[in-house]
């Protein structure tokens, strides 16, 4: 990238209600066994392979990445210290976004002595049709790499979760790599789900409509929980929520994750397309680096997609989203298949025109707040 770099430009989108009303139109379902496949087009266009306005507008492409991935190798290998975390934590969770539950969202703030230590969480409640009315309850986990953002960044996604859902929403900042490699984090979120369905009562949730739900690596911790707790014989947790999470950090790429740019449909914006899949997937070296230190990657506690049939076939019902040009698509999609091949019902949104993180621009982007709209109608369904 040379001196010049990505720069995400400010949001505006003076058509959101009625790309919002399109996103509706804009749809194919498709169903193969258990598995629903929803389709979402861009909302002012009917042609495909290409960017949505707002992401093109937001990136700024001008040289291939790899020379700086090159650079960084370097100094690591020459000075033992690693450049990628810092420029890392610095650009995360910086991605603007609004409140779109017009205030009748409720936040708490409370503190969790742990074995581990102590734990911030939030705690975000809905209005109730009567008061005491017990709920069902979300545990979200946020999004960041595994080493980077807080569960400030997620404030206005978990407001609209909430009101959405009609459920009460729970979030806490976990354990950071590397300074807390796996399986610290892991072991937060399985701490948090003891609390919430312990305590669900003191906050007038039902401890056994309990979801978990998470973006990228908050989805992959969200999935290893649902794993560990299945293995456990628990089994708690009712659904699991995954937003375009991370579901392989090994160097191991089985036929159906294998990746490959055939695999992205690409008839315009070209070079932007590029640079946005080779920059993450570069940066995935890093991360998996930086969060799983010298444990088997292809422990499903750390690299979901490596679950076996039995495991799979006792997992809840399950949603996934993830975005056409998502470096991580591949591996998603992949995993949402390998669930619903266990007669587990899975719905899988894709959303054309996107890439990676794209929730988290909720009340910009309007295919932000119609993934929600469409996954409240589930989980409501569903409980």
């Amino acid at each position: 990238m040379g001196e010049k770099h990505f720069t995400p430009a400010p949001l505006v989108n003076e058509r959101y209600d009625e790309d919002l009303a399109m996103m509706r139109i804009r749809q194919r379902v498709m169903y193969d066994g258990r598995l629903e496949f929803v389709l979402k087009g861009l909302p002012d266009t009917k042609k495909t392979g290409r960017l949505d306005r707002h992401v093109l507008k937001s990136i700024k492409i001008h040289k291939d990445p790899a020379p700086l991935i090159h650079r960084l190798d370097n100094i690591i290998k020459r000075e033992h210290f690693n450049p990628f975390l810092a420029i890392y934590r610095q650009a995360v969770g910086t991605t603007q976004n609004r409140d779109i539950s017009q205030g009748r969202v409720t936040m708490q703030n409370q503190q969790l002595q742990t074995t581990f230590g102590l734990m911030n969480i939030r705690i975000y409640q809905p209005q109730r049709d009567y008061p005491g009315q017990l709920l069902p309850v979300v545990l979200y986990l946020h999004g960041g790499g595994f080493i980077g953002s807080t569960f400030n960044t997620i404030i206005n996604t978990c407001r609209a979760i909430a009101d959405k859902f009609q459920a009460v929403v729970v979030t806490f900042e976990y354990s950071l790599a590397p300074e807390k490699k796996f399986p610290a984090a892991l072991r937060d979120s399985l701490a948090m789900v003891d609390w919430v369905y312990d305590q669900a009562s003191r906050f007038y949730a039902d401890p056994e409509k309990l979801a978990i739900m998470g973006d990228s690596s908050g989805a992959s911790i969200a999935a290893t929980t649902t794993i560990f707790d299945i293995e456990q014989g628990k089994r708690r947790i009712k659904q699991q929520l995954l937003l375009y999470p991370i579901t392989n950090l090994s160097a191991d790429k089985p036929e159906e994750i294998a990746w490959s740019w055939d695999k992205y449909d690409i008839k315009a914006n070209k070079d932007p397309i590029h640079f946005v899949l080779k920059t993450f997937g570069m940066g995935m070296h890093y991360i998996s680096q930086l969060y799983a230190g010298d444990y088997n990657r292809k422990d499903p506690l750390i690299s979901p997609i490596f679950i076996d049939a039995k495991t799979a076939s006792l997992m809840p019902a399950t949603m996934l989203v993830t975005a056409e040009y998502d470096f991580l698509r591949i591996e998603c999609e992949a995993y949402a298949q390998k669930i619903a091949s266990q007669n587990v019902p899975v719905t899988l949104f894709r959303y054309r025109g996107l890439d990676h993180g794209f929730v988290d621009k909720v009340g910009y982007f309007s295919q932000s707040e119609d993934v929600l709209n469409e996954m409240a109608v589930r989980f409501r369904q569903r409980f």
